[in-house]
């Protein structure tokens, strides 16, 4: 049943975006919180919160903010190479505690992978017994 609301059937394409809308996901992306995106948003703060209830107001900043996440890693990542030589160079340092210490990170970060590998493997047989061996 049509309620007259601006929202999208659930499964439907999600509706555009007005510009003040746009200008209030730029805003939260910009700022350190949602109250400091209130006054650069331009709008008051019930019409914020009201927007952010909005099923594609809320998808269109979480695809933003899942964008902004995804290059970030991506950075991270990249950087990761040259962080493990970093991390190589300082075995050898003059400083028994810089040595001590490079190893320490190096040793915890290669325990901290091989976490996640189980973890990933583990999920996926739990996948592959929940469809039935599918």
């Amino acid at each position: 049943m049509n309620t007259g609301g601006n929202h999208s059937k659930p499964g439907g394409d999600p509706k555009p975006l007005t510009a003040r809308k746009k200008k209030a996901i730029a805003a939260i992306i910009e700022a350190p919180n949602y109250e400091a995106a209130i006054p650069a948003a331009g709008v008051c703060r019930q019409t914020f919160y009201k927007w952010l209830r909005d099923p594609d107001f809320k998808a269109e900043l979480d695809r933003r903010l899942d964008e902004l996440a995804g290059g970030a890693i991506g950075r991270i990542k990249s950087a990761a190479g040259e962080a493990v030589e970093a991390l190589r160079a300082l075995l050898n340092s003059e400083s028994e505690t810089i040595r001590l210490r490079a190893a320490q990170g190096i040793i915890d970060y290669t325990l901290k992978a091989r976490e996640l590998d189980i973890s990933a493997r583990l999920d996926a047989i739990e996948d592959y017994i929940a469809n039935g061996g599918k």
